[in-house]
């Protein structure tokens, strides 16, 4: 059975959102808490956060994860990849596969990462993403095949420009409910 890691993704500048969006609060806990309480209730995996802020930093360690800081944000999401991505494998070299998570996704169930997650450990493809209605969403998972392909992105570019190359290699994955694929841009 594939080994899996998680890497959660806390780095961005909130550019369109007006203020930093994962220290916002929405139903009465910050933004980033919802995917770290929904992570932290599955075991057995090696959980990353990539982040610039300080308070997510420090939430990582209280929760069990292994916090990088991304001091350079700007470079991009990218940029975010790399600096996770080299923090797992030097964790869990032999990982083979990594679920990638955005931490603006409230809505994400547990549930539905863990079925993903299942889904990828007993598929014979390397890649897997959450669908719903015929469009990919976040999270996903990238297998050790391809993870040469996700050092050499830059930018503002993540995983699924590796997913949208390799579509033959992809398990997809229905999410339970069309929200949960809803990533908060801007203030509601």
């Amino acid at each position: 059975m594939k080994k899996v890691g998680i890497i959660l993704l806390a780095a961005g500048n909130s550019k369109r959102y007006g203020g930093i969006k994962l220290l916002d609060t929405m139903d009465d806990k910050k933004m980033y808490l919802h995917i770290f309480d929904q992570v932290y209730e599955i075991s057995d995996l090696t959980k990353v956060v990539v982040t610039q802020y300080e308070e997510i930093y420090e939430k990582a360690l209280e929760y069990g994860y292994y916090p990088v800081k991304n001091p350079e944000p700007d470079l991009g999401i990218s940029h975010s990849i790399h600096l996770g991505l080299r923090k797992i494998l030097e964790i869990e070299p032999n990982v083979d596969g990594v679920l990638f998570s955005v931490c603006d996704q409230p809505y994400l169930k547990r549930s539905t990462l863990e079925h993903l997650i299942n889904n990828y450990k007993i598929s014979e493809k390397e890649l897997a993403s959450l669908v719903y209605d015929g469009t990919l969403g976040n999270p996903c998972i990238i297998g050790k095949k391809y993870f040469l392909d996700l050092f050499t992105l830059s930018g503002d570019v993540g995983g699924k420009k590796v997913i949208k190359k390799h579509l033959e290699d992809l398990e997809l994955i229905m999410a339970e409910d069309q929200k949960e694929l809803i990533d908060i841009d801007i203030k509601q």
